[in-house]
């Protein structure tokens, strides 16, 4: 998937946050393009995804809504969460001092052969296994 971007959960949730009109601009213009990279997903990002966006939200999405977000959503190339991805993401996250979770969406990206990371937990411009995160919400200077 050369060239192709990897959504974390961070923008995914972001299409649907009213609330943040300026932030789901920024992720729709990404998700949307129809001339944009390729886009990738774990199943991990997918499940955090439902789970933020039922929750975590301000004003949740009905089950029903977020379910068929899902659908939708596992249309793109899907990277599975299995053991050799968590223990790259184990030594991945001793290296770099991140959170398990966070190293395993690296991981995740790194193993899609994605050479972009749009999220917003990891600080814009840093490379790791060859990924570099971009927060598609930041503002340009």
């Amino acid at each position: 998937m050369t060239g192709a971007a990897f959504l974390d959960t961070s923008v995914l949730v972001r299409l649907f946050d009213d609330d943040e009109p300026q932030r789901q601009a920024a992720a729709r213009a990404v998700v949307g393009a129809a001339d944009g990279p390729p886009l990738a997903v774990s199943a991990q990002v997918l499940a955090e995804f439902h789970h933020v966006v039922t929750t975590g939200l301000a004003r949740p999405l009905p089950t029903v809504t977020a379910r068929r977000a899902l659908a939708d959503l596992a249309d793109l190339h899907v990277v599975p969460t299995d053991t050799d991805l968590v223990l790259a993401a184990a030594d991945t996250a001793a290296e770099h001092d991140l959170p398990m979770r966070d190293a395993l969406v690296v991981e995740a990206a790194a193993a899609a052969g994605c050479a972009r990371l749009l999220t917003e937990a990891l600080p814009h411009g840093t490379l790791i296994r060859g990924v570099a995160a971009e927060d598609p919400g930041r503002p340009i200077p």
